[in-house]
C-alpha cells in the first residue's frame, strides 16, 4: 500500500496525495475504476486518500476528477453580482420551515423537483444513524425523499461526492454541494445526463469534527472517542439551535468564535475562493440571512440565481414562496469584503508566490488560529460570555493587513 505525501497528482507512475489541499469531497474514490483509492479516517474525521499501488492502473481519473487540483482565476469574479437577481425563499408549511435549515428551501427543492417531473434524477445527502450522519444519495421520482429522510445543515466534513457512481443516466440531473463537490461532479459526470442544474450551498470553510468536539464542550457535554453520539446542527427557526446529545444551544452563539474566527477549517477549503459556486458553474446558491434578518421562529434562506435555468427551477415549484430583494438589501448577507479576503490567501495556502502583504497576512492568520485553537481546547469550559467575548475583542490581524492593502 502506499500512503503519499504530495493534491492527487501523478509523480514517477504512482499517484500521490497532499492532505494540505483536500478539499474532502471523496470524488477520487467514486471514479477509480478499480477500487484503487480507500480513505483512512484521522482523529478529527478527515480523511487521508490512501492509494493500493497494486490495483492502481494509472488511469489518472481521480487526478482529473479532483476539485483541489484546479487552480481558479478570481479575476471578475465579483462583477454582476449587482445585476444578479435575489430571493428570500421559504417553505409554505410552516413546521416543514422551522423544523429544517433556514426555512427548507434545499429539500423543497429536492422534492418538489422529483414530484412534478422538473427532474428525473437528484443527487444530495441522505441522513443516516451514525457519524458522519450523512452520505450522499441519488434519488429518482422512485424513491423520492421525505423531509426527515435529508439532513439539516451538516457541519463537520463527509465525503459527500464519495457515492456519485449511483448515479444514473439522466435527461435532467439536479445536484446540490458545496462549489468543491459541484467542480468534482463537473468533472465526473460528463455524458451522465443531458443537462445538469447545480444547487451551491454556499460555504467558506468546512469544519473538522474538533469543531463540534468543542461546541460540545460549550454545552458541558463530549464527542466520545468511539464517535457515538447524537447531533443535529440548525432547524427549529432562524438563526437555530445545535444539539450535542442531550444538550442544545442557540446556533449564534455556537457558531461565533469557531466561524467567526475561522477555527477547525478543514485544510483544503484555504484554496477555495468560490463559495457561490459561480466558477463551479452553479445555477442558484442557498446561503443564511446572516446582517440582514433578525433571529426568527420560522426561517427563510437567502437565494443568489446566477442563470436563467436557475430561476425558471425556482418559479416552477409553488411550495416555496419567494420574496425578490435587491443587491442592496442582501448586500450585508453576502459579505463579499470577506470572500475577497478568501481569495487573496489562496496563493500563500497553495505554496506559490506572493507579495510580503499577502505573505504577512497568510502567517498572522495561521498564528491566530493556532493560538485560539490551542487556548479553548487547553483551557476547560468557558462561561459562554467569555468565548463571545474572546470572538469580539481579539483583533483580526489577518483582516486589518488585507484591508490596508485593498486601501491602499
Amino acid at each position: 500500500m502506499i500512503k503519499a505525501q504530495n493534491m492527487l497528482k501523478f509523480i514517477d507512475n504512482k499517484i500521490t496525495f497532499d492532505y494540505s489541499r483536500c478539499q474532502q469531497c471523496g470524488a477520487c474514490g467514486a471514479v477509480c475504476p478499480k477500487g484503487a483509492i480507500t480513505f483512512a479516517m484521522r482523529d478529527d474525521a478527515t480523511h487521508d486518500v490512501v492509494v493500493d499501488g497494486d490495483k492502481c492502473i494509472s488511469c489518472q481519473r481521480c487526478v482529473r476528477v479532483c476539485p483541489a487540483n484546479k487552480e481558479e482565476d478570481y479575476k471578475g469574479y465579483f462583477e454582476g453580482f449587482d445585476k444578479k437577481r435575489y430571493f428570500l425563499g421559504y417553505n409554505v408549511d410552516d413546521k416543514i420551515r422551522r423544523e429544517s435549515s433556514s426555512g427548507g428551501v434545499c429539500k423543497t427543492l429536492i422534492i418538489e423537483s422529483l414530484k412534478n417531473d422538473l427532474a428525473d434524477g437528484f443527487y444530495t445527502l441522505r441522513r443516516t444513524d451514525v457519524f458522519p450522519f450523512a452520505e450522499g444519495e441519488f434519488y429518482t421520482k422512485d424513491n423520492i425523499p421525505d423531509y426527515g429522510d435529508m439532513p439539516n445543515s451538516v457541519y463537520h466534513t463527509l465525503l459527500a461526492c464519495r457515492n456519485i457512481d449511483k448515479i444514473k443516466k439522466c435527461k435532467r440531473l439536479i445536484v446540490v454541494g458545496t462549489s468543491c463537490q459541484l467542480r468534482a461532479m463537473n468533472a465526473a459526470l460528463k455524458g451522465r445526463a443531458d443537462e445538469i442544474i447545480r444547487v451551491c450551498i454556499f460555504c467558506k470553510q468546512q469544519k473538522t469534527l474538533d469543531s463540534t468536539r468543542f461546541l460540545a464542550k460549550m454545552m458541558g457535554t463530549r464527542v466520545p472517542e468511539n464517535r457515538i453520539f447524537f447531533v443535529r446542527y440548525r432547524g427549529q427557526g432562524w438563526q437555530g439551535i445545535v444539539r450535542v446529545n442531550e444538550a442544545m444551544l442557540p446556533w449564534n452563539r455556537a457558531a461565533s468564535l469557531p466561524f467567526g474566527k475561522r477555527l477547525w477549517t478543514v485544510p483544503g477549503c484555504n484554496v477555495c475562493g468560490d463559495p457561490f459556486g459561480t466558477n463551479a458553474e452553479a445555477d442558484i446558491s442557498l446561503m443564511d440571512p446572516w446582517n440582514i434578518r433578525r433571529p426568527n421562529d420560522l426561517g427563510e434562506t437567502l437565494i443568489t440565481v446566477h442563470t436563467d435555468c436557475g430561476m425558471e427551477l425556482l418559479k416552477s415549484i409553488g411550495t416555496i414562496k419567494l420574496e425578490e430583494k435587491s443587491f442592496d438589501d442582501v448586500k450585508p448577507a453576502l459579505d463579499l469584503k470577506d470572500v475577497w479576503r478568501k481569495q487573496q490567501l489562496v496563493p500563500f495556502f497553495r505554496g506559490e508566490k506572493c507579495s510580503d502583504v499577502v505573505h504577512k497576512a497568510g502567517m498572522a492568520e495561521l498564528w491566530q488560529r493556532k493560538f485560539l485553537r490551542n487556548f479553548v481546547e487547553i483551557m476547560p469550559r468557558m462561561p459562554l460570555l467569555l468565548y463571545r467575548v474572546l470572538c469580539h475583542f481579539l483583533p483580526d490581524t489577518c483582516n486589518k493587513i488585507l484591508s490596508d492593502k485593498k486601501q491602499k
